[in-house]
């Protein structure tokens, strides 16, 4: 190549880091100019423009992250999230008596039904959680009115120097990013309940004659929507479930799910519940990200480190994960409880209002109540949640290398 000719190609690369250079800090130009990749200029003639796909990868990294961070999630995850639904609306012993009934009577696939709807969707909403979350945190970050100093009555500004600043940048973010995602997905989650306990309602609704026509002194047990069933009609009842229908006509699919919805309740009832869903999803995820960052920031200050690696990542999302489950849980209880009378008569409904739910189920089984069938969660929160961010981070380190640019 003659002389005339590398300087050519010496100014456009510096026009185009001069370009990258607006949104950039100054030190990522000179990590960029140094640390220039040899892939970075497509091949003369060549029909692939390998740097501009790795730079359109390096611009949508939070999507491309949230999206591969989603599905290994939601593949691990969701038989333990169909067990938690489960011990939530009805009764039984415990865990592993859940999840021995339920793969007796339906098998290990009996676990995954109703996976199409997240798994198809759980990219796109943890993709858009994501980013809605990143781009808030910078957004308050830059129109911060006490970026140079404290907030009012003592409280940290946005700018993330602090680890109070970091928890309540990640808190007012993840509130906004929660209940945008809540709005968006209810009437997924929505299907995903009656689509994991199709079953157990049809038995219930089988089984009502019996129950109900049957003498009730203080007896046996039979498990039910509402808890528990006291009286001498158990075996009955008992017998009556077992030989239930397998599944009711309206559960053969998740469309049909959502047809028979909308047959009944009209086309606001897909928002079933939206209170209770947008209420446990902004509060849940204002906590999910602040503890996260919060644990992250404070390993990262305790190493004495710049960066954080994937143990550091593995305990931070393991601990909000539990931390988010603990705190949130009763209200997650109460929206699928609730959620689960979508398709019964009115007649049939156990509860007309979360009021009520909450006030019979705390009269009932007391403060315990309200966190049955949190066994399961607590179990799946720190793997799957520390997961989680180890493959979220690991991809987008790895997509940033890739492009030879900084994070």
């Amino acid at each position: 190549m003659s002389q005339r000719g590398e300087q050519q190609s010496s100014s456009d690369r510096g026009s185009r880091a001069g370009a990258g250079a607006v949104t950039a800090p100054a030190t990522s130009k000179i990590s960029t100019d140094v640390i220039q990749p040899t892939w970075a200029e497509p091949q003369a003639g060549s029909s692939l423009d390998m740097h501009g796909w790795r730079m359109s990868l390096y611009e949508n990294r939070t999507l491309a992250s949230a999206i591969t961070a989603a599905v290994t999630g939601m593949l691990v995850g969701y038989p333990f999230d169909s067990l938690k639904t489960r011990m939530q609306t009805y009764h039984y012993p415990s865990l592993l008596a859940c999840a021995r009934k339920s793969i007796a009577e339906e098998g290990v696939r009996g676990l995954y039904r109703g996976l199409l709807p997240p798994l198809l969707t759980a990219s796109a909403a943890k993709s858009l959680s994501f980013s809605v979350f990143e781009e808030t945190k910078h957004w308050l970050r830059r129109h911060d009115p006490y970026a140079l100093q404290q907030g009012p009555l003592g409280l940290p500004n946005f700018q993330r120097k602090t680890v109070g600043s970091v928890a309540l940048s990640a808190g007012v973010s993840g509130s906004i990013s929660g209940a945008v995602i809540a709005i968006l997905c209810c009437p997924l989650e929505l299907i995903k309940v009656q689509m994991q306990l199709s079953r157990l309602l049809n038995r219930d609704l089988a089984s009502s004659d019996a129950t109900t026509a049957s003498p009730k002194p203080v007896g046996a047990l039979v498990s039910t929507p509402a808890g528990t069933l006291q009286g001498g009609g158990a075996a009955i009842a008992t017998r009556q479930l077992r030989n239930a229908p397998a599944a009711p006509p309206w559960a053969t699919s998740n469309l049909s799910v959502l047809r028979e919805i909308v047959r009944r309740r009209g086309p606001l009832g897909m928002y079933y519940g939206i209170g209770l869903h947008i209420l446990r999803d902004s509060s849940g995820t204002a906590i999910y990200f602040a503890s996260y960052e919060t644990a992250k920031e404070t390993l990262r200050r305790l190493t004495g480190s710049d960066t954080t690696g994937p143990l550091t990542h593995m305990l931070a999302g393991g601990t909000c994960g539990v931390v988010s489950w603990l705190l949130i849980f009763p209200v997650d209880l109460i929206k699928s409880t609730m959620q689960s009378q979508v398709l019964k008569p009115k007649g049939a409904k156990t509860f007309t209002s979360s009021l009520q739910c909450l006030r019979d189920i705390h009269s009932r089984l007391g403060l315990a109540g309200l966190y049955r069938g949190i066994s399961v969660s607590l179990i799946r929160a720190f793997p799957i949640h520390g997961l989680n961010f180890v493959v979220y981070e690991w991809a987008r380190a790895h997509i940033c290398r890739l492009a030879g640019r900084p994070e």
